[in-house]
């Protein structure tokens, strides 16, 4: 970590490799959370309490940085961290995402008030001094960030990226990028594209660019099933047409990289439209990705439309990128849930120009009370992010790339993927000290 402190909490089998890269400023602790705990089995307490002055003190930082499995989440959040030009700490709470309900029993088994969890916490830095600031991302690290917030007195500020799974007033600042559709709140903002960062090296033995096949290349970039769109094996195959020409024409290679959701049938589908392709197979903590290179180095980036992570990856690179719209999928509940969203919002929107604000505000507060209990959650559209990504000219439509020209490379700091992450430092200025810099 450049700019901060990194461990890890690993809740794994402690039998299996810890999931991540590797980085030798972690401290891992592989902790698999029992079913039952018997008071009577546990250690001897005068054991724990020497094993927690024994963890040493950790350096004091007014930004904590909570990362979970979720690597575009960890990476928004990262680069949040950074821009503030201050020392940061990173906090992993690294286990599989298997079910809500293992979340729970997980998150259950960490902040309960025994020595066990405590021992646990001391041991990837979870504890006082409490930070100014928690950076955060995703369900699991908001529960862990309003945990630090009740301990800190209220002190501590929880900055959530992306979807509020809380009522949006628990929030001291939401940062809802376009795909987000929350309300006009004093503590939502709005970046105009999501907080992003330059990719670091993912694997430690990446494969030389020689083994990668002749450039130029054109990569496709694979997601696989989501919440909003079928996975479609037509639009990819279109897609691998186009590249497949391209490198006919140009002398260079076709490189397919799939993603943790792509299923087989897919990378079937598209491979059965390419001569010769370089496959590289996604696995956990695989060292020898090739991720980072082949966004830097491709002539043509082809990204499918399910991933927001991928295709701001593929934007920040400067590598012309051409997203493969999918086709919707929505389910009856998530229609539904579109469908009285959008209801409620015109129909707030109508009364205020009506001035009949009373009524829009009590509206407002409906929306809010069925989000905050679960029943009717303010829903997201990706669609609206490939639409500002297009307007940006940060990305091209997969129908539109032309097989027999190699497209020029742009410039890959765009002013508006900087200006979001300035928004939020300038709001939470006065949250922070004169001198934490000076703090060690």
């Amino acid at each position: 970590m450049v700019n901060g402190l990194q461990s890890v909490l690993t809740l794994t089998d402690p039998g299996l490799p810890a999931p991540g890269l590797p980085d030798p400023g972690r401290q891992e602790i592989a902790f698999s959370p029992p079913a039952h705990q018997d008071p009577a089995v546990d250690r001897d307490p005068v054991d724990l309490q020497r094993m927690l002055a024994q963890l040493g003190r950790r350096q004091d930082m007014e930004i904590w940085v909570l990362l979970t499995h979720a690597v575009g989440d960890n990476d928004q959040c990262l680069a949040l961290a950074e821009a503030f030009a201050r020392p940061f700490h990173c906090i992993s709470l690294d286990w599989p995402a298997a079910s809500r309900a293992l979340d729970r029993t997980n998150l259950k088994e960490l902040l309960r008030d025994d020595m066990r969890s405590r021992i646990l916490r001391h041991s990837i830095g979870l504890r006082a001094p409490w930070p100014s600031i928690i950076i955060c991302s995703g369900r699991r690290a908001d529960d862990v960030a309003f945990w630090i917030k009740r301990r800190s007195g209220g002190r501590s500020k929880v900055v959530t990226i992306g979807r509020a799974h809380a009522a949006l007033a628990a929030y001291d600042l939401i940062v809802a990028s376009p795909q987000y559709l929350l309300p006009e709140r004093a503590n939502v903002i709005r970046p105009p594209i999501p907080i992003s960062r330059l990719r670091p090296e993912i694997g430690s033995r990446a494969p030389a660019e020689q083994t990668l096949g002749p450039k130029p290349w054109f990569t496709l970039l694979l997601g696989g099933r989501a919440e909003e769109f079928a996975a479609s094996a037509a639009a990819l195959r279109q897609a691998a047409l186009r590249a497949q020409l391209a490198a006919e024409r140009s002398g260079g290679t076709v490189i397919v990289s799939t993603s943790r959701r792509t299923p087989p049938w897919l990378l079937a589908a598209v491979e059965s439209q390419l001569e010769a392709p370089t496959v590289y197979r996604w696995s956990r903590g695989g060292d020898d990705n090739p991720y980072a290179t082949l966004l830097q180095k491709s002539a043509a980036i082809f990204v499918t439309g399910d991933s927001a992570s991928m295709i701001l990856d593929a934007c920040r690179s400067g590598s012309p990128t051409y997203i493969v719209e999918l086709p919707e999928r929505l389910g009856f509940r998530r229609r539904l849930r579109h469908g009285i969203y959008g209801c409620m919002r015109a129909a707030a929107t109508l009364l205020r120009r009506a001035h009949l604000r009373s009524v829009a505000k009590a509206i407002d507060h409906v929306q809010e009370w069925l989000h905050a209990e679960g029943i009717l959650r303010y829903p997201r559209d990706l669609r609206r992010l490939h639409s500002t990504v297009l307007e940006m000219g940060l990305v091209r439509s997969a129908a539109t790339f032309d097989p027999s020209e190699i497209p020029a490379r742009r410039d890959a700091d765009h002013p508006a993927d900087a200006s979001g992450a300035l928004m939020v430092v300038q709001r939470c200025a006065d949250w922070l000290s004169p001198n934490s810099c000076d703090r060690t």
